[in-house]
This record gives C-alpha cells, structure tokens and sequence, in this order.
C-alpha cells in the first residue's frame, strides 16, 4: 500500500467509477442550463447591459474559459470531490482552501435556490396576471423543482447523469437551431453593434458580466464528480472542454437572436418584459416553438436541481470527511453511495432561502438578489482558485509544466476578475444592495468560523483539501 494513498472507512466513500465522460459533459453542461439562462439570468445580462448584452455574454464566455483553464489543469492533477476547495487547499494550505470553498458554496448554496427554485417559480409565474393574481401561487411551484431535485440526488449520481444527458442533448439541438432561424430571419436588422459599448456605461457593464459569467456557472463544477468518474483525469478536462464549447455556443446564439429581436434600441423594455424569451419564440415559431421553448427552460430549471446539489454536496461531504464540517455530513448511503445527508442539507437550505426572500420581494426580484450574491462568489472563488493553482502547479509533478496554462492565463484570470468583484460592491438601487451586504456578510461568517476551526481543529484543518482520490484505499 503506497503511503500517499488516502485511506477511507467504507461508510465515508464515493462509488468509484460510477459515470463516464458524457456524464461528466452534461452534468457541467446542465449546470450551465442555458434553456433556464434565457428565462432568468439572461434577463439580468439585459438589465445592466442593453443593447450591448451579446458583448456582455461573449465576454462573459471569454472570462470563464480563463477562469476555467485552472479546472482542466488541476482535473489531470488530482481527483476530489471537493472541487474548489481542494484547489485551494492543495495551493495554499487548509485554511485558504476552507475559505474557497465556503466562498464557492455563497454560489453553489444561493445560485441553487436562485436560478433553480426560484427561476422555475418566477417563469411561471410571469407567464400570465390570472396566474401571478394568485396568493403565494409561487409556494407550490418552488416544492416542484425542489422534490425532483432532492429525489434524483438522493438515489444516486448514475441516474441523474442519464436524465440531465438526454434532456440536455435534445436541448442542444433545438436552441442552436431556432436561434439560428431568428438571426437568419432578422436579415439586414442583424448589426455588429450589439457587441460594442455604444450607448452603455461601464459600471452597470461590469455588473452585467457578473450575470453573464453567472450564466456560464457550472462549467468547472465537474470537478467535482472526479472521484466518482471513470477514468477521471482524463475524462474530466475533456468535459470540460466539451461542455464549455457547448454552452458558449448555445448562449451567445441565443443572447445575440433575443437583442436582435426585441431590438438593440429598447432592450431596457427586454429586461421589464414578463418572460421575453417565450415573447420572441412566439412570435417567429407561434405558439408551439412558444410551449416548446417554454418546456425547455422549465425542464433546465428542474435539471439544474438536479446537477447542482451534485456538486455543493459533495463540497460538503469532502469538508465533513476531512474533519473541518460536522463528520455526520460525511457519511455515504449504504445501497447509492451518495452522501444522501449532505444532499438533504444543501436542498434544506435552499428551500429556506427561496421562501425567505421570495415573501418580501417576491420570486422574480428574490432570483435577481440572490444571483447576483451567487456571481459575487463564483467570481471571488475562481480568483481565489487561480491564485492557488499557480502555486501549487509549480510544486506538483505529475504533469508537465506549462508556464502558459499553469501561471499566465490563471493570473490573467485573477487579474481579470478584481476589477469586477469591486464594481459589484458599487452603488445599486435597493433592493440590489443587499447582493453585495449578504455576500460580505457569508464570507464575514466563514472567516470567523475558519478562526474557530484554527483554535479548536487546527490539526484537521492545516490538512483540509490536501488529499488526491485517484486512489482510494477501503476499509470496512
């Protein structure tokens, strides 16, 4: 038995070799939902940007394939479930990587309720004033997505990834096709114009981007999954690559046919628009590619309940196993093999949220807060992310250095993101505020139970994110 090899209790493991590569594509695929992005955080991208929210959404891709290069690199390194936590843990020792992840989680944690209950509850709920009319009608629509993702997670990783591969195929092909049946019809309306600044200032720009970079969430969370993938460090930066070529794809196709539709001029009318997606379906397609697109970004809302608890999970469940979060979190279904308890605390805490911001703003303006809190710790943890890699790529052996992919683009990335994170925390109106005051205040929160751990666990966490499962030794 090699030294280096973890050694897990079997109530603590993962099912090993679970999924292969096109599971790991759809799942970072679906985690992206780009049918679920044009009902909601394509809105918010409209909000800041207008005219210019194609550039918004091509920037935004162009952002995250820089931030993501640290997944692919570090994904042919190391295999843990803890993802971003183990990034940084890896990089810079236990208590930045606990930071990481608890920076991650302000995403994975508040983006589940925001895009996946919340998106749902706030699609339907738009579509007419008779339903909309009714008394916390958005109640019951956000238990729907939230028992299907909660059932799918519970009974195992290999189901889940089937649902989310087949569904999300399908959505592949119709997106890029209508899509491209509304920017071929537009004719001579279609203008470079939509991807310059003409017309928008820059701060609310840069606020868009963190909608935009928020729409593209999930590409990296594959990651995540590593231990449970077959054949991980080769299969995982492969999805990674796939996925992202797909979701940028579909989502600039799509951005760029909704402006040109509605038009570049009137876009603040897009984002005060109930469902202006389905507006512009109906209107080229008619009332089928209307219910049909409509179908697609209710079933990416429920899909993304789907994948997304995947990975804070698991987040959670590394955490636990490694002695910096209650070990109770840690433990494994004996038949599934999934950490069922840490998947019934991420779905619990997503149910909360929903329903406690969703009473006072409503569904819709409840999404747009908390997305925007989400895309303040995606941002924040993928600069986190890439600051670590560069270090830690310079100490590891297992695959060959590359200045370029393992210093300069991570940096670049880091570099990139700052000015960001800052314009977040810019003046907004309320209640847009609270985005960036409730992300301080996680991150406040995680520090100072980060100090507590450091007084009371210190052992256990100097050592937290430290591991690679590539090979996992079991005892029973």
């Amino acid at each position: 038995m090699d030294e280096n090899e973890p050694v897990l209790e079997r109530k603590y493991e993962l099912k090993q070799g679970a999924v292969g590569k096109w599971h790991a594509v759809f799942q970072a695929y679906t985690h992206v939902a780009p049918s679920g992005d044009i009902g909601i955080l394509l809105t918010g991208v409209a909000l800041f940007a207008l005219g210019a929210s194609p550039l918004a959404v091509l920037l935004s891709w162009v952002v995250y394939l820089l931030m993501v290069n640290t997944n692919y690199r570090f994904s042919r390194r190391v295999a843990h479930a803890g993802g971003y936590y183990a990034i940084g843990g890896h990089g810079m020792g236990g208590f930045y990587g606990f930071m990481n992840g608890w920076v991650y989680l302000l995403d994975e944690m508040i983006i589940y309720p925001s895009f996946g209950l919340l998106g749902f509850a706030s699609v339907i709920y738009l579509l007419s004033p008779s339903i909309s009319s009714i008394p916390f009608i958005w109640i019951p629509l956000i238990l729907i997505p939230f028992a299907t993702g909660l059932l799918f997670n519970y009974f195992g990783i290999k189901p889940s990834l089937v649902y989310l591969l087949i569904t999300a195929s399908v959505e592949v092909v119709f997106l890029l096709s209508t899509s491209w049946y509304i920017i071929i019809s537009m004719g001579h309306a279609n203008t470079l114009s939509v991807f310059s600044l003409q017309g928008v200032n820059a701060i609310p720009f840069l606020f868009a981007l963190l909608y935009g970079i928020e729409a593209y969430g999930g590409l990296g969370t594959v990651i995540g999954i590593s231990e449970e993938t077959e054949k991980s460090k080769f299969n995982v930066p492969r999805a990674i690559i796939i996925a992202a070529i797909l979701a940028g794809a579909t989502l600039i196709s799509a951005m760029y046919a909704l402006t040109i539709a509605w038009g570049p001029s009137v876009m603040s009318g897009y984002a005060a628009s109930p469902d202006p997606g389905l507006i512009i379906w109906h209107r080229f397609f008619g009332l089928p590619g209307e219910i049909i697109l409509l179908f697609f970004i209710l079933n990416g809302y429920i899909a993304y309940t789907v994948a997304n608890p995947i990975v804070q999970s698991r987040v959670i469940y590394a955490m636990a196993r490694d002695g910096v979060f209650p070990r109770y979190f840690a433990v494994t279904h004996k038949k599934y093999r999934t950490p069922y308890r840490a998947v019934m605390l991420v779905s619990i805490i997503a149910l909360v949220v929903a329903l406690g911001l969703s009473f006072p703003f409503g569904p819709f303006d409840a999404a747009i807060i908390t997305g925007a809190m989400a895309g303040i710790g995606l941002v924040t943890a993928h600069a986190m992310s890439s600051l670590a890699y560069v270090r830690f790529a310079r100490r590891d052996k297992k695959v060959e250095y590359s200045t370029l992919k393992d210093m300069v683009i991570p940096l670049v990335s880091f570099v990139v993101l700052i000015p960001i994170i800052v314009f977040a925390f810019d003046e907004l109106t309320w209640p847009y505020i609270l985005s960036p005051i409730l992300a301080a205040l996680w991150v406040l929160g995680s520090f100072i139970f980060g100090m507590y751990l450091y007084k009371n666990k210190k052992e256990s966490l100097m050592k937290a994110g430290g591991e690679d499962f590539s090979e996992v030794i079991t005892e029973d």
